[in-house]
């Protein structure tokens, strides 16, 4: 549950992250040309928030030029250079226009790209930098990707061909000590984070994922609304520091990765996140700037501080853990029937409840591919058979976070209809304000009612009863700032918040939405 607290003495946060996503993408070189010093930055962060707290630069180390252009020709070179017990090595990439996919990074590795350089992702699977992905192997250590002397470069995932699709900017696993800094992602509504740090399976280690590492100065445009800039999966005291993002979420703490799930259901290995930190966050025209979602992950503490949504249906969302089954083997089909047959199916796998297993109504996921559904805590709790147990183990429970804060929240609603709304948020928006949502339906290239578009909604939105048992946990709030919304308008939506309008979401307009340019 968020609590508010007006007194900015009592704020201690735990993680501070700034990302901000942008549709004005004709504009994304021209914020090359306002450029930070290392230094100036670091003289306006909190202490608690400065890079240098978690991330150790290299010191001593060589310069090499690369002179290539392909992928394979930056792999070469990184291969060559790299030495686990080396001082490091940087790589000077030139200013140009570069095709790469899944540029793989090792240890001792530093690419510094020069500002105004443009790297597009080469063909329509993977993403173009890899950082730890593997679980062979021993551990990276010191790796960062940044532009020369803090000088943006942008990385371009907007072709048509590419939206929807399973495709990423960075993938971080297994390394400790990196930072990857001063990007402009040009998306184009693709269907995964833009950067995800991962819980890699299979590795020798209890806990696969990435460890000390800051992640700054990058901004997005166009991002899903279902996905957005940052995921974080497993993490260990990361900084997240001045990310901006239009469209989708910024920071997107929901750590429901599938093979994560697989290793924790029995307690084999360790996930989620910790220790984390995040400064300056900011959304525009998407669902919130920063979003808590554990699902079967217990997590340890957020600290974050300064946050700004624009024009975004929320700058905070705060969502109970909770379990979720899967049509697994998607037996049933994407229509009204096969929602019923799935329904009855989950029921029939908890036979003897004196309620339903089910917490609500079967929904999709996946794109639209596959029907889920949450379980209620009774179900959640009851004996489980071979179906169940093999998605949830014997010792999955609704995931929580610990008592985690963020200090300084704006929300500022714009009158322009570009709030990306979740049906489920609907009923807060006052009814007379429903003439302004709009319904894509499947012109974005998702299922008829995936989202809609319409003014904001809330500075939050928070799904905990502030309790710390069966999925809760507290998201505490100090000093809020809730610039011009509307009459009617809820500032903090709670777990127990009557509706502002039951009209039907049948009864919004459909249009067809043009996709991000």
């Amino acid at each position: 549950m968020i609590f508010k607290n007006f007194f900015l003495a009592a704020v201690t946060l735990t993680a501070v992250i700034t990302t901000s996503c942008s549709d004005n993408v004709e504009n994304l070189e021209a914020v090359n040309g306002s450029v930070d010093t290392e230094l100036e930055l670091a003289n306006r962060l909190p202490q608690k928030f400065k890079p240098s707290q978690f991330y150790t630069a290299p010191t001593g180390t060589t310069r090499v030029s690369f002179t290539g252009t392909t992928t394979n020709d930056l792999n070469r070179l990184i291969n060559q250079q790299s030495d686990e017990n080396g001082s490091g090595v940087i790589i000077e990439i030139p200013k140009s226009t570069y095709y790469w996919n899944k540029v793989v990074l090792k240890s001792n590795i530093h690419l510094e790209i020069a500002g105004g350089t443009k790297i597009i992702l080469d063909g329509t699977k993977g993403g173009v930098f890899s950082i730890g992905g593997s679980k062979n192997g021993n551990r990276l250590k010191n790796v960062s990707i940044s532009g020369k002397n803090g000088a943006k470069f942008t990385v371009d995932i907007s072709s048509p061909s590419l939206t929807n699709q399973n495709i990423n900017v960075l993938k971080i696993g297994r390394v400790d000590n990196f930072r990857f800094a001063d990007i402009n992602i040009k998306d184009r509504r693709s269907s995964v984070n833009s950067i995800v740090l991962v819980h890699v399976p299979g590795s020798p280690e209890r806990r696969p994922g990435p460890v000390d590492g800051v992640i700054e100065n990058i901004h997005q445009t166009g991002a899903h609304t279902g996905y957005g800039l940052v995921q974080t999966y497993n993490a260990q005291h990361v900084l997240f520091n001045k990310l901006s993002c239009d469209g989708g979420i910024t920071l997107r703490m929901e750590t429901d990765d599938k093979g994560m799930k697989n290793e924790l259901k029995d307690g084999v290995k360790e996930g989620g996140i910790a220790d984390i930190f995040a400064f300056d966050v900011k959304n525009t025209n998407g669902l919130c700037a920063v979003m808590f979602s554990p699902h079967f992950v217990q997590n340890g503490k957020v600290t974050v501080q300064k946050v700004r949504a624009t024009g975004s249906a929320f700058a905070v969302r705060v969502e109970k853990g909770f379990l979720e089954l899967f049509d697994k083997a998607k037996r049933f089909p994407m229509n009204d029937n096969g929602k019923e047959r799935f329904r009855k199916f989950v029921e029939r796998q908890f036979r003897g409840l004196s309620g339903s297993a089910l917490s609500g109504n079967p929904y999709k996921r996946n794109n639209g591919t596959q029907w889920a559904t949450r379980l209620t805590p009774e179900a959640s709790a009851a004996p489980r058979n071979r179906y169940v147990s093999d998605q949830l183990g014997s010792g999955l429970i609704a995931g929580s976070f610990q008592s985690s804060r963020i200090t300084g929240v704006t929300a500022v609603s714009q009158n322009d209809g570009g709030a990306k709304i979740k049906q489920a948020h609907l009923k807060f928006i006052p009814c007379n304000l429903w003439n302004k949502i709009k319904n894509p339906a499947k012109s974005l290239g998702m299922f008829d009612g995936f989202e809609y578009h319409g003014p904001s909604i809330s500075l939050s939105y928070d799904n905990t009863n502030g309790s710390t048992v069966g999925g809760h946990y507290n998201v505490t709030l100090v000093n809020e700032n809730f610039r011009n919304f509307a009459a009617g308008s809820i500032q903090n939506i709670k777990y127990n918040t009557n509706a502002t309008c039951n009209k039907k979401p049948a009864t919004i307009t459909k249009y067809s939405a043009n996709f991000p340019n």
